[in-house]
């Protein structure tokens, strides 16, 4: 499936690691629930069987593990980022556990239980009840008759950084996923990249500081451009790489207003982080440039000139 939305796009690629996923069910499953689980034999499932609506929706990560018992759980990660609490959760975890039990009588295989886990981080704490047949008014007589469950939510809409629990790689994911609707979120940007680039030094630590840096480029408004560039440039010069990855990110999708601008814009906003105001003649000088070879090159130039005069001898006769 091809997530196109910046909030599944980074928890897709943030939820997909195993190891990520590992240490979320040890610090935030209930005891009684996580101590069933032999969570080394975590796996992730093709979730592919969920029908075409149901795929421009939701996003959708499917994991297996046993039980200490021999048998096997499926754990169902259903991400909300609405911006209010969905009471259609659990329709929504019902009709995807129905299609997976279909699946297995499909294949002839025995039935398995599932675990919903919905995890949230909208605007506001969700106050939704979590059990299915709250969605109806039931006479007590008439439950017995009607299929019941409940959904495990964590709710991170207003978890503190402090109390965000776990390893380096899940406490990074989950305060990203509680900022991006923070509405002091550019106040608070600075202490987030640190924390961020404190997986730099760790195996495939740079590619996931790209992905996140993307997914706050994209997914919010309450920081610009230049806010984010600010606080890059302050971690030095892996701060400067990861800016130019994005430049890059920007420039292959060309999104904003164009390939050109938003290179242009690019180079323009780093020249005005580093140095202040950009004379008029530079600003001139660029946004006449459509050359993307030429724009490339700006923009590496960009980070890496001691002064807007080193960057103005760049300019052809």
């Amino acid at each position: 499936m091809t997530v196109q939305n910046p909030h599944d796009r980074f928890f897709r690629e943030s939820f997909s690691r195993p190891d990520i996923v590992r240490n979320y069910l040890e610090e935030y499953l209930p005891a009684n629930v996580r101590d069933l689980l032999k969570l080394d034999t975590l796996t992730q499932q093709d979730g592919s069987f969920i029908d075409e609506a149901m795929q421009e929706h939701q996003t959708d990560l499917l994991y297996q593990v046993q039980l200490h018992s021999g048998t096997t759980a499926t754990l169902y990660f259903l991400f909300e980022h609405k911006s209010y609490p969905d009471p259609l959760v659990g329709l929504q975890l019902l009709r995807y556990m129905v299609r997976f039990w279909e699946r297995q009588v499909k294949e002839k295989e025995p039935l398995t239980p599932i675990i919903p886990l919905v995890i949230y981080h909208g605007e506001k704490a969700w106050h939704t009840p979590t059990e299915f047949l709250e969605l109806m008014d039931v006479p007590e007589a008439l439950r017995p008759f009607l299929p019941d469950f409940r959904y495990h939510l964590n709710d991170f809409s207003y978890l503190s950084d402090e109390t965000i629990r776990g390893e380096i790689w899940l406490r990074v994911s989950l305060s990203v996923l509680r900022s991006i609707f923070n509405p002091q979120l550019r106040h608070e940007l600075e202490p987030l990249i640190t924390l961020i680039f404190e997986l730099h030094g760790q195996r495939t630590g740079l590619e996931y500081i790209r992905t996140i840096l993307y997914y706050l480029s994209r997914a919010t408004e309450r920081v610009s451009r230049e806010d984010l560039q600010t606080a890059l440039l302050r971690q030095g010069a892996e701060g400067e790489r990861a800016m130019m990855t994005i430049a890059q990110e920007f420039i292959q999708q060309g999104i904003e207003q164009g390939i050109e601008q938003g290179l242009q814009d690019s180079i323009l906003d780093l020249l005005a982080v580093r140095f202040g105001d950009v004379p008029p003649e530079i600003v001139q000088w660029v946004t006449a440039v459509s050359q993307q070879d030429t724009l490339r090159s700006l923009n590496r130039a960009a980070i890496q000139v001691e002064s807007l005069s080193a960057f103005n001898r760049l300019r052809p006769d």
